[in-house]
């Protein structure tokens, strides 16, 4: 059995790099607060050299728990508003159907919440 990997583009395009960079730059957040998000864009915009990358078909896993960690200062909310959220999630609030229609071509129809 053979097979053959499809070529990618060079990832190496500083000039694509900077374009695929200002154009997260100019959203409205903070800059580089996507953290690795920010990067792995990039990444798909170099590979598929292009300043508009688009995914086929992509998915979205969130996870929600209370475990503490806010008592370490890195959540912007109490901890005793996650299960408000998660209630919201579970009944397709919009602010993640937003989120799941973000890349074009997505609509957030097919959104699935599972507790």
């Amino acid at each position: 059995m053979s097979f053959s990997l499809p070529t990618i583009a060079e990832l190496h395009n500083e000039s694509l790099r900077e374009e695929l960079q200002s154009v997260l730059d100019g959203k409205t957040k903070p800059l580089g607060s996507l953290g690795d998000l920010e990067s792995l864009a990039v990444q798909i915009g170099l590979i598929q050299n292009s300043a508009a990358p688009t995914l086929q078909a992509p998915q979205m896993v969130v996870f929600a728990g209370d475990h503490g960690l806010v008592a370490h200062g890195v959540s912007a909310y109490p901890s005793d508003v996650t299960w408000q959220m998660v209630e919201n999630y579970l009944a397709g609030g919009r602010h993640l159907r937003d989120c799941a229609s973000a890349w074009p071509g997505a609509d957030g129809g097919g959104l699935r919440c599972k507790p």
